[in-house]
């Protein structure tokens, strides 16, 4: 059952998506760039293997980093602009982008959340919302195939499915304006699939890092003390764990999403 619902979406995008090779092997999908501003990628080959793939719509910011290599924190846009991507949609902040990863594995099971963070998010006539923003994309994984992808909408989880979009083993996700309101995440349709917004015309992958592979303590620590205004990642401990169980709802059987085990439960 785990294989076919994997296999449903694979198969029904993939002639749609073969142009796109995998991203760990190809600069023509990944496009990392050096910078000061960003933290050097340090994950683990499992964590790739499933990271999602972005795009952005043109209302939307691009994400990138919360925080550098000396442990200086982004400061976040005003909110009041003019419209929705005023000041956050240029190139350098996809060349400056950190993803955010963090795992728990038991029974069987492991769950990668994916963070991202935003400068902004307003609301679509650009003088609401506020400052700073994350958004999550939480994969759930068993005998290393895909079994359920919840994308984040406001720390919801709405839109979470077994069968999701994917290319390969990287969900296909899309940062939206949802509505008149505020920017979430979505999947990907299957017109948008060769029909991406981002600056690069290509899906986009930033360099990840690891919940326990920060530079330095320091910067780890600055991290994971800091709070965003009214947002704030939710790698931390106080809410990891209750974050996992809304987005597994009641289809994961076993997994314990507050307690650490061994990846390798999982396969691969």
């Amino acid at each position: 059952m785990l294989m076919s619902n994997f296999a449903f979406t694979v198969l029904a995008i993939a002639q749609v998506v073969s142009a796109y090779p995998d991203p760990i092997s190809s600069d023509k999908v990944v496009f990392r760039q050096d910078s000061s501003g960003k933290l050097p990628q340090d994950a683990d080959a499992r964590s790739l293997k499933f990271q999602p793939w972005l795009d952005f719509d043109k209302d939307s910011c691009y994400n990138t980093a919360a925080i550098d290599l000396k442990g200086n924190l982004n400061r976040g846009l005003p909110t009041k602009s003019g419209k929705p991507s005023a000041g956050c949609r240029d190139p350098l902040r996809l060349f400056n982008a950190n993803v955010y990863v963090r795992s728990r594995c038991n029974n069987g099971w492991c769950a990668y959340m994916y963070e991202y963070y935003f400068e902004v998010d307003r609301t679509g006539n650009g003088k609401g919302g506020h400052r700073h923003a994350w958004e999550n994309v939480i994969v759930f994984i068993r005998d290393d195939t895909i079994f359920r992808v919840a994308p984040s909408a406001h720390g919801n989880y709405y839109n979470a499915t077994n069968r999701p979009m994917l290319s390969g083993t990287h969900p296909l996700i899309v940062y939206h304006k949802d509505g008149d309101g505020e920017h979430a995440f979505r999947f990907a349709k299957m017109n948008e699939v060769k029909k991406v917004e981002n600056w690069f015309n290509r899906w986009h992958v930033a360099d990840l890092v690891d919940y326990n592979g920060y530079p330095s303590q320091y910067v780890g620590r600055r991290l994971k003390a800091a709070r965003f205004g009214r947002t704030t990642h939710r790698m931390i401990d106080p809410i990891f764990g209750d974050t996992l169980k809304r987005a597994m709802d009641d289809v994961i059987p076993n997994f314990d999403p507050h307690q650490d085990a061994n990846c390798a439960d999982a396969g691969g």
